[in-house]
């Protein structure tokens, strides 16, 4: 790949520079390049691949596996107060022809699939896109000015597609074309989204055409009492690269 050439060759500098003091800004280059990769979730693309609606098919044995780090999201409101349960979650994504697969798997040692009274809540994941694609769009649910479009998986078997412009302003957004798939394996969830590259503005961020795209991710845990906004986020954009 080629940051793992560039991170070789700025390591060799890095050596070079030692003795003249510069070592310690080769370093830094180093260590920049590798937390900017470290943040991209890599699409694996086929020709087939309508398989890829399972989280049992056989493709996402050979799909890349992002690590992705979760913390607890930004208290946007004075009434949101806890712990986040879930640390990680694994991502991966298949492009084949015009559509675009997801599946997210996360630990979760208990499977909750219904609200009931005030204190039993979902399982439930997300992903976002920036709708204008821009990384200068605000992670923490977009904001007035630019809006962000949600894939929201929840475990009573719903899946919605949102738009947002800030915190508390989730709203569905009518289509057809977003699709789950969800299964059971040990105490774990595994989860597809799924849903065309191509889809009109109104409808959710527009991924066909695209080399890399910002993306974010979410995950509640109802036996924690997760709801709204006591999640476990990425604070910042990973890149989605096709």
């Amino acid at each position: 790949m080629k940051r793992i050439g560039f991170g070789k060759r700025v390591s060799w500098f890095a050596l070079c520079f030692a003795a003249t003091g510069l070592g310690g800004t080769a370093s830094a280059a180093v260590d920049g390049a590798q937390a900017a990769d470290a943040k991209v979730l890599r699409v694996l693309s086929v020709n087939g691949g309508a398989g890829a609606r399972s989280p049992d098919a056989a493709i996402w044995k050979k799909a890349p596996v992002a690590r992705v780090d979760l913390q607890a999201a930004f208290p946007g409101h004075s009434s949101i107060v806890g712990t986040p349960a879930t640390g990680q979650l694994a991502a991966q994504a298949v492009r084949a022809r015009d559509m675009l697969y997801m599946k997210l798997r996360w630990s979760d040692k208990t499977a909750n699939t219904a609200v009931a009274d005030t204190d039993r809540f979902l399982d439930r994941v997300a992903v976002q896109f920036p709708l204008n694609g821009e990384a200068s769009t605000t992670p923490f649910m977009g904001d007035g000015v630019n809006a962000v479009n949600i894939w929201h998986w929840r475990a009573d078997g719903r899946t919605e597609n949102l738009f947002a412009k800030g915190f508390g302003t989730a709203t569905p957004v009518v289509s057809q074309a977003l699709t789950s798939a969800a299964t059971r394996r040990g105490d774990a969830w595994e989860v597809v989204l799924a849903r065309p590259l191509a889809a009109k503005q109104e409808e959710g961020a527009m991924l066909k055409g695209r080399k890399t795209m910002p993306i974010a991710f979410a995950v509640w845990d109802g036996d924690n009492q997760e709801r709204d906004g006591l999640k476990a986020v990425t604070l910042e954009w990973w890149q989605l690269r096709f």
